[in-house]
Order: C-alpha cells, then structure tokens, then sequence
C-alpha cells in the first residue's frame, strides 16, 4: 500500500439491525486475561493473536522468550464488547473519539477495546469515508507495545518515537507463517498527508496544542519510526539517540548526533511519505499455535460484568453509590460466588464502606485462602482506615504480609508493606525498602511506585538513580501538566531547591483528600499520581 494512496467509494448507508447478544468468554494466555462477549471462535482468535503480538515485540525489541519469570499480575486483563462507540461511553463521554483505552496500574493493568466498529447508523458518520475510522484491533495492539516497552524496555522515550513506534505495530498482520510489520495506520493517512512536515518541531515540539501533538506523535511519528526502523543504516542510530536523550542532550543535539543533517533526513522523509511504505517481514518464533484455555462465563460471573467494568475504568462518588444497590442484590442471588464477592468487595471499597468490604473480603478469603485479589482489599481496607485511626497501620502491615506470602510476587502487597512505613513515619528498615525496589521491578509501569521510589532514593541522596526513573516518565508524559511539573520541579532540584521535587514525589495517604494543587486527569498520559497506587489513563483517539 502506499503512503499516499486513498480509495474513495461511495457509501450506502443503512439502519443495522441490532446483532444477537453475543455469549461471555474467558480466554487465558500466558500473557493476557480477555472477557470477551463475542463467540468462542472469534474469541480464540483473538486471544492467540495477542499472544503472537507478545511473540514479535520479543523477536523486535530483542529480549528473546519468556522465560516465565513474570509474575500473574503483570497478565494484562483485556474487556472485549460492543462497538467503538461505546469506549466513550466509559469514560463519561468526555471524549467521544476514543477507540479504546488501556490503564496500566499495579494491581492489575486493564484495557477495554471494542468487539468491532459502530455498525447501528449514526447521523455523525455520514460521509465518512471507509477505511479512516481507527480499527477496534489496532487500539490494543498499539496500547500493549506501550506496556510491553515499559516492562521490558524502559527508556525515555520521545513523543513522537514513543507513538511511532507503537502505531508500526497497530497494523500487524499474521500470515501462515510470519508476522508482516508496517503497514500504513490508514486511519492516519488524512493527518500524514494534509499536514506539512516539519521535523525539528516534531524533535523538539514548541507546544502544548493537542491537535498539533497528535498529528506530529501519531501520523508523522509513524512515518519517521518506519523510515528509521526499516533503513538497515538508520536503525543503529535509534539506540544513540536514545542515548543522548537519557543522558540529557538537548532534543535537537541528540537528533543531529544520531541522525547527522536534520534537513538531509526531513528530505528522505518527504520523499518516503508519497513512495511505498516499507514492511518487515518475520517468521514465527514458534511454529505453533499459542496456548489458550477459552470458557464461558457463568450466570454470576455475567451478571457481575457491567459493575466489574466500570470498576476497572474507576468511577467518581455518585457513580459508586448508583452501583451499591446492583452489587449487594447480586450477593444475595450469588451469596456464595467468588467472583460476584468481590466485585460487590470494590463496590463497597469504592464507597468507603471499608467496614462492608472488609467482611466481603475475609469470606471469600475463608472459602478461598489462596486469593490474592480478596487478601489485598483485606489488607488495604486498614490501610485506608489508619488516617482516622492510627493503630490501624499495624493491622494493615501484618496483612500486606500474608498477602506477599501467597503471591511473593505481586507488586501491590510489597507497595503497601512499604507505605505502612512511610505513611506511618516510622524508621524504615531495610526489607521494606527492598520490597519497593521488588514493587518496582514487577511493576515498572505504575507511575505512583515509580515515584514513591524516586522519593526513597532522593532522601539517601542517589540522584543519579532517582534521576534515570524520572526520565522516562517525563518522557511519556510530555505535555501532561503532572510530567510537566515533575520536569519543572527537577530543574529546581537540581539548581538546589530540593523541595518541590521531595513533596511532588512523596507518597500520600491513599484516603487523604487531593491537596489544591492537584491535577485533574488530562487525558491521553494524565497523572501518574502522587503517592497510593498511580494512575494514567492513556486513550487512543478514533481518526
């Protein structure tokens, strides 16, 4: 295909019928854990080709099989159904292009991406050409080698690399035996051509305008990653690039140091836009089929979907009070299902009827000693009470290590064994700050962590470290007002003025009120938060 091409058709529009409710799948893959409301087929299909996604990053990025030494939480938990246009929907309609959306969070990083495109006629979508709308599948292939690349390849990426890259894989093909990477995003296409390129501010963009960032990140980021990524001369040159970024180089020096003459390569990169993109192609690393154990869901665990998603997507106080009647009439029609107790454990938890979820928890946790998920809301539920009642905090530590004795591994109890000592203001030994170092390692993409450990290496005075975790998530938060200040307090750090860097990344009270200086989620890389668990909603805009 080329870069250029656009096959205009006239279009036929129609009222669609409403399609046939679909059944509920569970699909378990080494890597992922998908809800699906599709049938099994499709479901299988589906779940094998992430899978194969997982494969090419590995052979791309370099860091060869699993060795199985990632732990069950790292699995990403993937909600299939409706159309595109309900993603939005989850979200408030606060922005009505969203394609999907992935939320990579410690205690479980989720993505939610549609079944397929609208199909029920929309007055809104008349005139739109075929072809330009973001395809269902591509949100999440391009969202997992974000999460991919956190937990395997942390760097400091640019804008522009950082969605480049990930938009060379959000058109992946599987052919019998082999993968086809690069094909062009043609929902990309309009924003590629329309718009002049200017590389030096697509290197070093001057503003903030989200428009102008999504067409440099997006568009022209895909056409400069293809172009470095497919030249066999030009990709050596990525790694030096990247380099220089981390070590600090101006944006534009490190540019020029990697890529030599700007205006020679924006030249090749003018030509390469109207010429025909370049593809890879891959042989599989395993021949055969990846392994996937597929079920359907039970009447409790489908009754317990709606509240159970609109949990993961996180909702405000008067959303969680809509959902409390639902939840508790679900427990006494389903009294003894594991899966209907806990979602009604973070119904309750999300209304802080901390006493209520603490029951929930301990009975699921007496009918099922080995579940993680029930034993961290059993641990959490004192940890959010100490603000009010100090001695609680002992209740919770000795909780966050039960709860690491049954999965040593997971990053959220070593997190939480940590903050019972830094909320508390007690000495900190030494296993607890190896517990965040461990939280870390699991869990390198959870922004709260990350700079709850910037925190503890800034206090023993190891900017170097503190500094080279920092990096990164400026880099990915660029233009996001928390990144933005971590930025703006570690420039003052540096001069001297170590304060606002030490209260940005101090770990607060998880039920402590948001101070006035907070900010609001803004979108695409919002904050990562400031102490508890961390949060960054990160969307995919549709066209």
């Amino acid at each position: 295909m080329r870069v250029v091409s656009l096959v205009f058709a006239i279009l036929a529009f129609a009222t669609a019928l409403p399609a046939k409710a679909a059944d509920w799948y569970l699909a378990e893959t080494q890597h992922f854990t998908i809800y699906s409301e599709d049938s099994e087929k499709a479901t299988l299909e589906f779940a094998r080709e992430l899978e194969r996604l997982d494969e090419v990053l590995r052979i791309i990025s370099g860091v060869g099989p699993d060795d199985g030494g990632m732990p069950d939480s790292a699995k990403v938990v993937v909600f299939r159904f409706g159309e595109t246009q309900n993603m939005a929907g989850l979200l408030g309609n606060r922005s009505s292009g969203v394609g999907g959306f992935f939320i990579p969070r410690a205690s479980g990083s989720v993505a939610f991406v549609p079944r397929r495109k609208n199909v029920s006629y929309d007055r809104s979508n008349a005139g739109r050409i075929d072809g330009l709308d973001l395809d269902p599948k591509a949100v999440l292939f391009h969202e997992y080698v974000h999460y991919f690349m956190y937990q395997h390849r942390n760097a400091p990426y640019p804008g522009w690399y950082r969605e480049g890259f990930a938009e060379l894989f959000s058109t992946l093909r599987f052919e019998e035996d082999r993968f086809v990477i690069g094909d062009t995003p043609t929902w990309r296409s309009v924003s590629i051509m329309a718009v002049n390129i200017d590389l030096k501010k697509m290197l070093d963009p001057p503003t903030k305008n989200y428009d102008e960032r999504v067409v440099h990140y997006y568009g022209h980021g895909w056409l400069l990653a293809s172009l470095l990524n497919f030249t066999p001369e030009r990709r050596p040159q990525i790694t030096e690039y990247i380099t220089q970024i981390a070590k600090g180089t101006d944006r534009l020096e490190a540019a020029k140091i990697a890529f030599g003459d700007l205006d020679q390569l924006e030249k090749e990169l003018k030509a390469y836009r109207t010429s025909a993109a370049k593809v890879l192609k891959i042989p599989y690393m395993n021949k055969e089929e990846p392994a996937v154990e597929v079920r359907k869901l039970g009447a409790d665990e489908v009754a317990r979907m709606d509240l159970m998603i609109a949990s993961k997507v996180g909702v405000d106080e008067k959303r969680a009070a809509r959902q409390l009647p639902e939840a508790r009439a679900m427990v006494e029609r389903f009294p003894q299902s594991k899966a209907v107790l806990l979602a009604a454990t973070e119904v309750e938890f999300d209304n802080k009827n901390y006493a209520e979820a603490e029951v929930l928890a301990k009975k699921i946790l007496d009918a099922d000693p080995k579940s993680i998920d029930a034993a961290i809301y059993y641990a959490q539920v004192p940890l959010m009470q100490s603000l009010e009642d100090p001695a609680r905090m002992a209740v919770a530590r000795e909780r966050f290590i039960a709860a690491n004795k049954m999965a040593n591994d997971h990053p959220v109890p070593l997190f939480g064994y940590y903050l019972t000592y830094a909320l508390a203001g007690d000495e900190m030994p030494d296993n607890a700050k190896a517990a965040l170092e461990s939280a870390y390692e699991f869990a390198p993409f959870d922004a709260g962590i990350r700079t709850t450990l910037v925190h503890m290496f800034l206090l023993e005075g190891d900017t170097e470290i503190a500094n080279s975790l920092l990096f990164p998530l400026i880099q990915s938060g660029e233009g996001a007002r928390f990144a933005d200040r971590l930025k703006a307090a570690l420039e003052k750090y540096e001069a001297g003025e170590k304060e606002p860097l030490l209260k940005l990344v101090k770990p607060r009270h998880p039920a402590a009120e948001p101070e006035d200086d907070d900010d609001e989620e803004d979108g695409e890389g919002g904050e990562g938060g400031e102490g508890g668990e961390g949060e960054s909603v990160r969307l995919l805009i549709a066209g």
